[in-house]
This record gives structure tokens, C-alpha cells and sequence, in this order.
């Protein structure tokens, strides 16, 4: 019993075993027992996995579909759960129509989805099969590479398991959502970021190409989240070889590889802008309230606590405190509550290394977030 008991304490020291065994333990629960597209837009991204499962790479105004899925995508409540589950779907019986919203992301963000729907229709092709497997392999992905990215970093390894683990993120990685996808490469930029600023030895030449390649992949989910890379202006002078003939301090290494990253992530966004043919920002949520009146903003942060079902609330951002509800159907009780104190006790184990690591980085570092 010592033994199995030794080996179980020393599996969970390691942050990232922490982070995969709960993530897939509540993902799958949430996977299982969240009725079929009942979170937040998990119709419209059905529509766009489907699509490019059989090949579709359709943007624009009309999309083809099978008639069954956009019925389903349109009216959730529309089978009851046996026939769900165990009619196949008819994919010659199809209709044209107008393409879902999740139809303006690049397909990499519903990669995971596409292939669990794709795997679904080779064993039975039911509405239900198609979106549990693109659900799994959603969660499966968003598991997977978080697991990595906590192994990789370098610093705050217990911050990302903890924020990876929030209910919200769980939810959304058992769903058909695109944006576990944008999580992911969220994650892996603050990592590549904190990496980089904890670094003593210069940058190689995997490591320029990682920030072109994580540059790229911020601006290919949602492209606002590039921003997040501006800290880089920022890194030391130690990670880069000095030109010793220039008498003043610029650092061209430091210059090309920022400007490779700009230059390259701009071309990814307009390949795809040339592929989709319409704007991206026209085809989203209707017109946000905060366009006309910025001082809504406070109106809404206050009321978000006193009434969570505000829908204004979610033009801000779905998650926040408050507001944490904004999905039509919320996780079950009996997973929050276990989920929240096995985050709680994740969190007591403190590393002092990870603050010895940044040394004096960690306060500049936090103010050039700050003013980015």
C-alpha cells in the first residue's frame, strides 16, 4: 500500500499530471451529461466542424449542409435523445443556406472537432455519435496540448494548471466550441513569453521561429489576441548577439525576428481574409452596445453581479464573475463543486524556485504587460 501510495504522491508533484487527470476526468463528465449543443453557440460551430469534416472549406454567404444537421444546429430540442444517438444521418439529403457565424474563423480553430466528427461517421454517423466524438476530441486536444505547454514552461507551472482548470475552460473544451482552440494558443503564447524572459543564454534559432510560428497561430484563432506577443519588444539584450561595430544600442537580430513575426502573421490573416471574401468583424454578434455608449461598460460590470441573466453582460466577456452563467445550460452542481476544491487544494503546493527563476524580470515584465 506505501508503495502504490509513494508513487501516487510523487505522479501528483508534477503539475501537468495534475492538470491532464482532472481535465479529463470533469471534461468527459461534462462531455456526457451537457445535453447535445446547449452550450453557448455550440450549434453554429456544429455546422462549421461538420462542414470542413466533409471537406468543406465553404466561407461567405451560402453553405451546404445535411438537412438534418442544420436542424439541429438551428433547434437543439428538435430528436429526442434515442433517436439522436441512433438514426444516421442522411448526408445526400442536404440544403443550401446562409453559413453559421463560427463559418469567419480559419478552420485550424475547429481542427479537433472536424476530426472527431470525421472518425464518428465512419463508425455510426448519428447526430448524437458525430457530436460527442467532435466534443471528446476537442477535449482530448485541449488536454493534451495544455499538458505540454505546463511541462515546457518554465515558471508559474501551478498558475496555468489552475487557470486551465476553471469550470468555464473545461466546459467549453468538452464542446464543440472553437475557442479552446484560441485558449491553447493563449496559453502557449504567456508560456513562450515567460520562457523567454527567464532565459540567461541567447535565443537559438528553433526558438526565433517559435515566436513567428506562435505569432502566426494568435493571429490564425482570434487576431486580436496578437497583442499578447507585444512584451517581446521588450526582451533583454542578453538574448541576442550584439553588433559590436554599431555604437548605439539596436539590436538588429532582436528587429528582424519581431519583423518576421509581424510580417508573416499579417500574410496568414490576409490568405485568410482573401479565402473568406467578407470582412470578419461584419459577420460576428449583432452590433455591440459599448460601440455607441462606452460608459455602458460600468453598467454593465455592476449589474453582471446583481443579475447574471443581464444579456448585455455578455457583450463584455462570458466567464467573469457574475456572469459566469452565460451559457443556456451550466455545468451540473455535482461537477463544480468537486472541481472547485480539487482546484483549491491544487493550489496550496507553492514552489519557490518559480519566483528565483524571473528575478528581477518578474517586475518589468508585469509592467510591460501592463502598458501593452
Amino acid at each position: 500500500m506505501k508503495k502504490y501510495w509513494s508513487h501516487f504522491l510523487s505522479f501528483i508533484k508534477k503539475p501537468e499530471n495534475v492538470f491532464i487527470s482532472l481535465s479529463l476526468f470533469f471534461g468527459v463528465l461534462s462531455a456526457a451529461t451537457v445535453p447535445l449543443l446547449s452550450v453557448n453557440d455550440e450549434g453554429v460551430h456544429y455546422m462549421r466542424a461538420y462542414g470542413l469534416s466533409q471537406g468543406k472549406i465553404e466561407s461567405g454567404v451560402a453553405c451546404t449542409l445535411p438537412k438534418e444537421v442544420v436542424l439541429k444546429a438551428k433547434e437543439a430540442d428538435v430528436n429526442n435523445f434515442v433517436t439522436s444517438y441512433k438514426k444516421t444521418i442522411n448526408r445526400s439529403d442536404t440544403e443550401t443556406g446562409k453559413c453559421s457565424s463560427a463559418t469567419g474563423y480559419p478552420p485550424i480553430m475547429h481542427l479537433p472537432q472536424t476530426i472527431g466528427i470525421m472518425f464518428a461517421n465512419l463508425v455510426h454517423g448519428s447526430l448524437g455519435i458525430t457530436i460527442i466524438f467532435g466534443r471528446l476530441a476537442n477535449l482530448i486536444f485541449y488536454s493534451f496540448a495544455l499538458y505540454f505547454v505546463i511541462k515546457w514552461v518554465r515558471v508559474g507551472k501551478w498558475a496555468f494548471v489552475a487557470t486551465g482548470l476553471f469550470p468555464l475552460m473545461i466546459h467549453l473544451a468538452a464542446s464543440l466550441s472553437g475557442d479552446s482552440m484560441t485558449n491553447i494558443a493563449i496559453f502557449t503564447a504567456i508560456a513562450a513569453t515567460l520562457n523567454l524572459f527567464s532565459q540567461k543564454s541567447p535565443l537559438t534559432r528553433q526558438q526565433q521561429l517559435l515566436i513567428i510560428a506562435v505569432a502566426c497561430l494568435l493571429i490564425l484563432t482570434k487576431s486580436v489576441t496578437i497583442l499578447l506577443l507585444s512584451p517581446v519588444i521588450f526582451l533583454p539584450k542578453r538574448l541576442f548577439i550584439p553588433d559590436k561595430k554599431s555604437k548605439i544600442s539596436f539590436i538588429p537580430q532582436k528587429w528582424l525576428v519581431l519583423s518576421a513575426a509581424a510580417i508573416l502573421a499579417g500574410l496568414c490573416l490576409i490568405a485568410w481574409l482573401h479565402i473568406y471574401t467578407q470582412p470578419l468583424l461584419t459577420t460576428g454578434a449583432p452590433h455591440n452596445p459599448l460601440h455607441s455608449n462606452p460608459l455602458k461598460f460600468i453598467q454593465i460590470l455592476f449589474n453582471t453581479y446583481l443579475n447574471p441573466n443581464l444579456p448585455v453582460s455578455d457583450d463584455i466577456l462570458r466567464g467573469v464573475i457574475g456572469a459566469f452563467s452565460a451559457f443556456k445550460y451550466g455545468l451540473p452542481l455535482f461537477i463544480l463543486l468537486p472541481s472547485f476544491s480539487l482546484l483549491f487544494l491544487s493550489l496550496l503546493h507553492y514552489n519557490k524556485k518559480d519566483q528565483e527563476l524571473l528575478g528581477e524580470q518578474t517586475g518589468k515584465l508585469a509592467v510591460y504587460n501592463l502598458a501593452t
